[in-house]
């Protein structure tokens, strides 16, 4: 017996010594996910705590991400530059929030008669989006990964009809991003404010207007009540992307093995966010459609005829920036054409012929 129990103690030693020496190799990487929105908002809120939730599972705790809301750790829209200055290891939010500090980055979430999430998604992983954003964003210490849409928006919402281009004329609107910089070419005053703020800005007078996403975030942030008309849809937010920013020293830091995870689950809640949202935006359109005080619209000719003017505006002074921003852009609307020309024949006949199925 004690034979026996000497030759089991010999067999099962290597694996004994061999553990702890696996365990030391593996270390522990401890991120803090800045969101400039509500934590557990529906939709985007809830995307950045299942993403931190997946890489911390799928790593078995080797990376635990633990996620702050807007607000808590850094301020809303300062959620990028704590990433850049080693604050936070990762963001979470819209480019169009951030490109006030360069314009082009809007392009990645939402950009003038753009990409569909659908579109952005074949962009990105395979028409050469993904190597433009690294060319982007590696100058600043990232790595960002486009992180789901919301499909196209509305438009906004407004206190009063919009019945003529005129009627746009000097009213305060909130709007980030490229649909500010249109906006602002037709005589609206653009503003960008946090999401969390734009309830109590209608309600208070201070915005006449205002974008967010669509039905099912508008509904949820109740602007139903402060606002009595909706227009859609957007002429800019298309895409209507959110982003994930990792502060390349933490991504670096990583294993081969890491990163692919970490891409991976970031590749899946892209899908998982997009298809979340088109869904939620699907029963919210319901409840807006039955409410007797709201009207639902689009806007009228002459605006979306100086909507394309001012687009074409603004996409040319984005692409005389630098040498960057005019090779970025000419890719980007290359492949817009090259979608829009399929969609054509194919999506655009389809949903035409849809609608009389169910007419």
């Amino acid at each position: 017996m004690k034979r026996r129990a000497f030759i089991t103690a010999a067999a099962t030693a290597p694996a004994a010594l061999a553990a702890p020496s696996i365990v030391s190799a593996q270390a522990q990487h401890n991120w803090k996910l800045v969101t400039s929105l509500p934590r557990g908002l529906p939709g985007p809120g809830v995307s950045a705590q299942r993403w931190a939730d997946r890489v911390t599972a799928i790593t078995e705790g080797a990376i635990k991400v633990d996620v702050f809301g807007a607000g808590e750790l850094v301020a809303p829209f300062a959620t990028q530059e704590a990433v850049e200055s080693g604050t936070a290891e990762v963001y979470h939010g819209s480019g169009s929030w951030f490109s006030g500090r360069d314009t082009a980055h809007a392009f990645f979430t939402a950009a003038p008669f753009g990409l569909t999430f659908d579109e952005m998604h074949a962009w990105m992983y395979y028409g050469g989006g993904q190597e433009l954003l690294d060319e982007f964003t590696a100058p600043r210490n990232l790595k960002v990964f486009i992180g789901g849409g919301s499909g196209v928006q509305t438009a906004g919402w407004f206190k009063k009809p919009i019945n003529s281009l005129s009627d746009l004329q000097g009213l305060n609107f909130r709007a980030a991003g490229l649909y500010g910089e249109v906006l602002r070419k037709l005589g609206v005053n653009p503003t960008s404010i946090p999401p969390g703020d734009i309830f109590a800005s209608l309600q208070a007078g201070t915005l006449d207007g205002a974008e967010w996403v669509g039905p099912s975030n508008d509904l949820a942030f109740g602007l139903p009540n402060v606002a009595g008309y909706m227009y859609a849809p957007s002429p800019v937010e298309i895409y209507g992307g959110i982003e994930f920013g990792i502060g390349l020293d933490a991504w670096n830091a990583l294993t081969d093995g890491q990163r692919v995870m970490v891409e991976a689950v970031t590749e899946a809640e892209a899908n998982r966010s997009s298809g979340d949202t088109l869904h939620a935006h699907l029963q919210a359109y319901e409840k807006l459609r039955a409410m007797p005080d709201l009207t639902i619209g689009t806007f009228p000719d002459d605006v979306w005829e100086a909507i394309i003017t001012a687009s074409r505006e603004v996409i040319d002074e984005v692409k005389q920036t630098s040498d960057f921003h005019g090779r970025f852009v000419t890719a980007y609307y290359d492949y817009v054409r090259q979608a829009t020309e399929y969609k054509r024949y194919y999506d655009t006949a389809f949903l035409i012929e849809r609608q009389k199925f169910f007419s």
